[in-house]
């Protein structure tokens, strides 16, 4: 065989290396939660996707896969065995998570809006709630929450009575028959809930409280899935860098920020002891409401 021809053949070999690279795309598979299994793409969704449309360039085209629709215990067990090419699922952070299983983007997707909660309550406790002024006074309502949510140990911590119930659309109804004062709702849940389940019976939104402990929210996957954490947390941090993710952050819940008519509330700050193992500056990203003096 003459060097020409072998020459030659070495060149149609990269190329179709080269055109295959080109065309390869690395899978992504999102988690649809339990609670938002809707035709509209949910924020987690949308902002996923933008973090990877903003680094094609450097690590190539994809392919987003939607998993099954699972609650939180079976998306943490999804995600240790590896069940999906590079799953990713949003969580509020919990200290829990840290295995040698799983890892997480250190960019808190949804700016902190998640820390703020108004509470869905029975009607009949509206009025009682409406004259809350202390800390104290707030503790004696008991709360319902989803189970197995960080957010019970949080509450518990900070001397609330707390119930967990599972599935988490039967909270509404129990509300709504007084099997617990409050379930509490972050800013950016609380008008698409309250659409869809505000007309039960019973049930009435509070609009006197507004309470607050940091819950960042991040995209946990496998530990072993390095690129994908990688190439998600330069997309994140160049989005927010070009105002792309704000936009986004505020086309998805503005309205919801709007419903909640923050500056008509009193603010009460709880601790969320759970955070202090976080290794980076998480609140530099945390959008700043504007509202009344807090309550401490």
């Amino acid at each position: 065989m003459s060097h020409f021809i072998v020459v030659r053949l070495i060149s149609i070999l990269l190329l179709i290396l080269a055109e295959t690279r080109a065309f390869a795309q690395t899978v992504f598979t999102h988690r649809v939660p339990e609670a938002y299994v809707s035709a509209i793409p949910s924020y987690e969704v949308s902002i996923l996707k933008l973090a990877l449309d903003k680094t094609i360039d450097e690590y190539g085209p994809y392919e987003f896969r939607a998993a099954p629709a699972i609650n939180v215990t079976r998306a943490v067990q999804s995600i240790k065995t590896n069940a999906f090419p590079n799953y990713l699922a949003s969580f509020g952070y919990n200290e829990d998570y840290n295995t040698a299983e799983m890892d997480y983007v250190r960019f808190p997707i949804d700016l902190g809006v998640l820390s703020y909660r108004t509470c869905f309550a029975p009607k009949t406790m509206l009025d009682k709630l409406a004259k809350v002024k202390t800390l104290d006074e707030l503790r004696k309502f008991s709360v319902g929450q989803g189970r197995y949510w960080i957010d019970s140990d949080i509450l518990r911590n900070n001397g609330f009575t707390v119930t967990e119930v599972d599935p988490y659309s039967a909270l509404f109804k129990m509300t709504a028959a007084h099997r617990f004062d409050l379930f509490c709702r972050g800013l950016n849940e609380i008008k698409e809930e309250y659409d869809r389940w505000g007309t039960i019976e019973g049930l009435g939104y509070d609009r006197h409280l507004l309470i607050y402990y940091p819950m960042p929210i991040f995209f946990y996957t496998n530990s072993s899935n390095k690129e994908a954490i990688a190439r998600v947390n330069k997309g994140l941090r160049k989005a927010y860098a070009d105002g792309s993710l704000m936009a986004l952050w505020r086309e998805k819940h503005q309205a919801s920020l709007d419903f909640a008519a923050l500056k008509k509330r009193k603010l009460f700050r709880l601790e969320n002891p759970f955070v202090k193992s976080i290794d980076f500056d998480y609140t530099k990203y945390f959008y700043k409401l504007d509202t009344e003096k807090p309550s401490l």
